[in-house]
């Protein structure tokens, strides 16, 4: 079937991460059953020379009708795109799919947490009394979840894959792609994380962070998991938004920008190709010096 040829043509030749992948495989078999459904003289995504330009609109506009934001319609329809491109290599003649053009995103809102915010994060776990067996471990293990993803700026997908052996002063982390970088590890993260690998010295696991429940006790934790844990974390601290592992990331981000630090360097830590992907976080900044300046007018 052509779509699980595309699929296997992005693992082995893009570099894409399998995220990436799953959701790319989800759009095309979303898009294959849009056309099985509206039975267009019974195409098919097997057969690409029937995909029309009007049935790759129609089926955009479809799920703009079902709430989809702009955001997600535009990864739609660079899915379809590239699956179109992949079917030209093939030799398999398709409509100019230049023609179908990406709909305009809104700005990007960069949600970063304040200084009090984190704070009252790590005191809640500091001061957390641990009830279960393995309770004082799995406290310094969310310690060390929460200092890693607030200053290194890591990904869950990261985060979740270092291993104990690659823990060090430079630690190298594979990125989005595939794209490996170093990430710098300081006196109290690395203080932080020998104390709870002490704690944890009887229990085996490869990977830093583990589970400690049941048969998954020494596997490694799943991206929901440390999804869940940040949850309950902001929830039992009193923190009045919500706060996900990628808001921690924005988090280090601003931070950095607000210390001053440049721009540049920030995109090289956080693993960004496209420094305008990095700039996306000077909104932040924007908006408090629209306010600064704002104390002027408020004097006159």
């Amino acid at each position: 079937m052509i779509i699980n040829n595309y699929i296997d043509r992005l693992r082995d030749n893009r570099g894409y991460s399998e995220n990436t992948i799953k959701n790319y495989a989800r759009t095309m078999g979303l898009f294959n059953s849009y056309i099985k459904q509206k039975s267009w003289n019974k195409r098919n995504i097997n057969d690409p020379k029937k995909i029309k330009i009007g049935i790759i609109e129609n089926f955009i506009k479809s799920q703009r009708d079902n709430n989809k934001d702009v955001r997600t319609c535009n990864n739609y329809l660079a899915c379809i795109k590239l699956f179109l491109r992949y079917c030209l290599v093939k030799w398999i003649k398709t409509e100019n799919f230049n023609r179908v053009v990406f709909a305009r995103e809104p700005r990007k809102k960069i949600d970063a947490l304040e200084p009090g915010d984190t704070e009252k994060m790590f005191k809640y776990l500091r001061n957390t009394d641990p009830k279960t067996k393995y309770g004082e471990i799995i406290k310094f293990r969310n310690l060390v979840i929460l200092q890693l993803l607030l200053y290194t700026g890591v990904r869950v997908s990261e985060l979740i894959n270092i291993k104990v052996e690659d823990v060090a002063e430079e630690m190298q982390i594979v990125g989005k792609g595939n794209k490996p970088r170093l990430i710098n590890l300081y006196d109290d993260d690395l203080r932080l994380i020998k104390l709870y690998m002490f704690m944890r010295r009887n229990i085996e696991g490869e990977y830093l962070l583990i589970s400690l429940s049941g048969n998954s006790k020494g596997k490694r934790l799943s991206a929901v998991s440390v999804e869940k844990t940040i949850r309950d974390i902001w929830k039992a601290a009193g923190i009045k938004w919500k706060v996900f592992p990628h808001k921690l990331r924005h988090t280090f981000a601003t931070n950095l920008l607000r210390a001053n630090a440049n721009i540049y360097h920030i995109q090289q830590l956080l693993g960004h190709n496209n420094i305008a992907t990095t700039q996306t976080y000077l909104t932040v900044l924007n908006s408090e010096l629209r306010d600064t300046q704002k104390l002027l007018h408020q004097k006159l």
